[in-house]
């Protein structure tokens, strides 16, 4: 069974994501895991599992959070009931922990596939220095992060452009991609943006694609060398060219400061695509 997991905060985005999660599991055969991560207080002591504190005494933060716990599991039953006739299992979940390590920690414990989260694409100043919600969990989870921009209605996918920097990363980050463009049948165009001889580039995309081929049959894999100045923009527009529904991309996973001042392609894409991306987090070598 393919488990994808959809953190939601009840908003319109994280319901768009929740539709395309729902479309995924029928293609994969999957179930459905909404999560909803409440943020943990300095002074919360309250025990999520359903036990108490174990005084008398229930603080402020403590019946905050025991309210609020209470009301999300109301209405994540309502989301469940609004989608019951969907054809997937869907189940619901609370954590409480920040939300990059409240994701993390579930999808490794119950083993999950996939995480589909809605993105707004702001670029505040706090978000600048700190990361949102969903760089964070790009950067901290191993399993394949699908972002979400907006409504996509019967989705499907025909075409996976493949962003590489031609890095050398673990195999299994392409292996990842080329797995789920399998459900779909999906044809995988890999890119890579420079401004050295196409032909050279050509040839380096090759021996990366032999070097990382994995045992996916990938309906049709196509190799383009492409030249701009701007990356990002460049993948943008090869893949209106395409009209491919996914850009992928394995993310080399960079850390503090060297993330703060040099940043990735992954999250540059995240923040600004608006078609949905597939980030593969890989910890550098």
């Amino acid at each position: 069974m393919y488990k994808i997991v959809v953190p939601t905060d009840f908003s319109k985005l994280s319901e768009h994501a929740l539709d395309v999660a729902l479309n995924i599991a029928r293609k994969t055969n999957g179930a459905v895991f909404l999560l909803n991560v409440i943020g943990a207080m300095k002074n919360y002591s309250f025990s999520s599992m359903g036990g108490g504190v174990s005084d008398e005494y229930i603080s402020e933060d403590d019946r905050f959070v025991l309210e609020l716990h209470r009301s999300n599991e109301k209405r994540l039953k309502q989301l469940i009931a609004k989608h019951q006739h969907s054809g997937v299992p869907v189940y619901s979940f609370i954590e409480i922990d920040e939300v990059g390590e409240g994701v993390n920690q579930f999808a490794d414990r119950l083993q999950c596939d996939m995480v589909v989260m809605g993105t707004s694409g702001e670029n505040t100043l706090t978000e600048y220095f700190e990361g949102n919600h969903t760089e964070k969990v790009i950067r901290i989870t191993h399993i394949p992060v699908l972002t979400i921009r907006k409504a996509l209605p019967n989705f499907d996918i025909k075409n996976v452009v493949f962003a590489t920097d031609l890095k050398t990363v673990a195999k299994e980050g392409v292996d990842q991609i080329e797995k789920f463009a399998t459900f779909f049948g999906a044809t995988v165009h890999m890119v890579h943006v420079s401004n050295d001889d196409t032909e050279r580039v050509r040839k380096r995309m090759e021996a990366f694609a032999e070097e990382h081929e994995t045992p996916h049959q990938v309906p049709e894999l196509t190799i383009n060398p492409l030249k701009g100045a701007k990356v990002e923009e460049t993948i943008f527009n090869f893949a209106k060219e395409k009209n491919a529904e996914i850009i992928a991309t394995v993310n080399h996973g960079r850390k503090g400061l060297m993330h703060l001042f040099v940043g990735g392609m992954s999250e540059q894409l995240v923040r600004d695509s608006q078609v949905p991306v597939l980030t593969i987090h890989m910890d550098p070598l």
